[in-house]
């Protein structure tokens, strides 16, 4: 893994812009290196120095909007339902102004005022003879 050079100044204002976040937020090099965190990240498990694509199974990385927030240098983003999770993300990638090699990425937790329409079906197994959700 490649040796990446960060600033001090850029360090700072991540931190103080995301540290008091409730979410998990990462700073992220093009290569996909998780270069620094806030504290939720590092409280649920994030660490730095490995590839946030390589957490996890390869599949929860499908959506991954990095590569197109860094070559249009504007912000992407995803509302979705994640089963791996079992929530509804409202998904960022942002990439750092004066840079085409550095993103902070979040995905914020709101299933608890998403729309149904971003929920899975639901069935009462009582209710539902024919199907296998029970």
């Amino acid at each position: 893994m490649a040796e990446h050079q960060i600033s001090d100044e850029i360090l700072r204002n991540f931190h103080l812009f995301y540290d008091n976040f409730p979410f998990p937020a990462i700073l992220v090099h093009k290569d996909r290196t998780i270069l620094d965190m806030n504290r939720k990240a590092g409280e649920v498990g994030y660490q730095t120095g490995i590839r946030c694509a390589d957490m996890g199974q390869k599949e929860h990385h499908k959506g991954c909007l990095a590569n197109k927030a860094l070559s249009e240098q504007t912000t992407t983003r995803v509302v979705g339902y994640f089963d791996f999770l079992g929530a509804v993300l409202d998904s960022y990638w942002i990439p750092l102004a004066g840079s085409d090699e550095l993103y902070v990425h979040y995905g914020a937790d709101i299933t608890e005022w998403a729309s149904e329409r971003l929920l899975p079906k639901q069935c009462d197994p009582a209710d539902c003879a024919g199907c296998s959700c029970g």
